[in-house]
């Protein structure tokens, strides 16, 4: 069957499920499948694709029609400008978390030999990516999850950086060294538990819920970290922690509470105070 036809019928089953972008969103399935450039089925509208490549095409666009999030069909995600691979065992990173990754890499000294230590690590992107642009830095990814570990260090074996980092599976960082890290970093489950309900479906049905449900008043996961959280820090070191869309004033109580300062809050991409950048005292 002819490239452009496939296209076509890829648009068709995914509008019938009211996917977005139907027309993109195929297009870019078939081109995974394919391995073929973005722009390519514009030079060669007419390709042959063989009935092989067609079935595991249509397996694909049914799974998307079904809400499967197209990161987890193709086990990839872009992140920061890197490539990360990424299953159902962890959660998609969003574009909002790169806000933490481009504060850090904006106020500090690349050359600087720095700690850092992540809590709730996933899939790796966060610490991965800061340890790919810090070549003089160590750090530390935590997570509850093994499965999750698992993918993370799929990524770190990609990115060579074993010598430098270390993935560990704990409770936050209870079972950590204290005083020892210069940097903090977590995005950790900030849905409240009773919204779990109304998330999209890509969201609800398919991403681990562990890294989601952050109980009630999605507050619960922040208040049980930040003791250890703390702990772990140098004095005056650095903690930035990824907060829902409007929890930023509960939140700041809970900082006060567990000896940190306000050092400034960062807004996201719509505007929403998204991510509260702390001092140890």
């Amino acid at each position: 069957m002819k490239l452009n036809k496939i296209i076509n019928e890829g648009k068709n089953i995914l509008q019938k499920s009211n996917i977005q972008n139907a027309k993109r969103e195929s297009i870019l399935l078939i081109n995974h499948v394919l391995k073929i450039k973005e722009y390519e089925h514009l030079s060669n509208p007419n390709k042959i694709v063989k009935d092989k490549d067609y079935k595991k095409i249509i397996i694909l666009l049914k799974k998307r029609a079904q809400g499967q999030p197209y990161a987890y069909l193709t086990n990839n995600k872009n992140f920061y400008n890197l490539k990360f691979y990424i299953n159902r065992n962890a959660l998609i990173p969003r574009p909002e978390t790169e806000h933490i990754v481009d504060n850090i890499l904006k106020n500090i000294n690349r050359n600087m030999a720095v700690r850092i230590i992540d809590l709730g690590v996933g899939c790796g992107t966060i610490l991965l990516t800061l340890l790919s642009n810090l070549p003089y830095s160590y750090g530390v990814g935590i997570d509850l999850s093994i499965k999750a570990l698992e993918v993370a260090k799929v990524n770190l074996n990609n990115f060579n950086l074993n010598n430098r980092c270390q993935l560990v599976k704990g409770d936050w960082a209870k079972s950590i060294k204290p005083n020892y890290f210069d940097i903090l970093i977590c995005n950790p489950p900030y849905i409240d538990k009773k919204n779990i309900k109304n998330l999209n479906k890509d969201v609800k049905n398919f991403e681990p819920l562990i890294a989601l449900n952050g109980g009630k008043n999605g507050l619960e996961a922040l208040n049980n970290l930040l003791p250890s959280a703390r702990k772990c820090l140098k004095k005056n070191g650095l903690a930035f922690f990824e907060i829902g869309y409007d929890q930023s004033m509960e939140a700041q109580k809970l900082i006060y509470k567990n000896k940190f300062k306000l050092n400034k809050i960062i807004k996201d991409f719509a505007k929403y105070e998204r991510i509260i950048s702390v001092n140890a005292i």
